[in-house]
């Protein structure tokens, strides 16, 4: 009964299923539940609703945590979904790897949300990235105001 995939708004789903307008708003609902749905617009805007056939995951991981708290921020290149806790300093470290410009300047701004230094350390010790580490800290150091680097984890 589903239609095919495609982008519809209430109307048109409602028209191609021939349902009521109530009808396929439900109909929609409860398909937007299942994953099936994704909804873009509002508001003075007509809602349009992305049909898929597989369920979409909702991306979770370094870009969402990037473009949260970045100023300036990253068209995604890659699809990144993380199981568990994803944080600040596992995204510091994910950027390092990327080695991107515009993926580093938008990492500097993530040095102002860090929580657990001794994490961020363990991390890049793990991936042998100390010292790009540190020179990122000190280059987010000039272009914002960040917290300061506890004096054990300093060279």
């Amino acid at each position: 009964m589903i239609s095919t995939e495609g982008k519809y708004t209430v109307e048109t789903f409602a028209q191609k299923n021939n349902l009521t307008r109530q009808s396929a708003i439900n109909k929609l609902s409860k398909l937007k539940k299942a994953g099936l749905v994704s909804v873009s617009g509002g508001g003075k805007q007509k809602r349009i609703y992305t049909l898929h056939t597989k369920p979409q995951k909702e991306q979770n991981g370094f870009y969402k945590i990037v473009n949260k708290y970045s100023p300036d921020k990253l068209n995604p290149s890659f699809e990144h979904y993380v199981y568990g806790k994803y944080t600040v300093e596992n995204a510091i470290i994910d950027g390092l790897l990327i080695k991107d410009i515009r993926t580093k300047q938008a990492i500097s701004h993530l040095f102002r949300h860090i929580k657990d230094w001794t994490k961020l350390f363990r991390l890049a010790k793990q991936k042998g990235l100390i010292m790009q580490l540190h020179e990122q800290y000190n280059y987010a150091r000039k272009i914002t105001k960040c917290k300061t680097m506890p004096k054990r984890y300093k060279l």
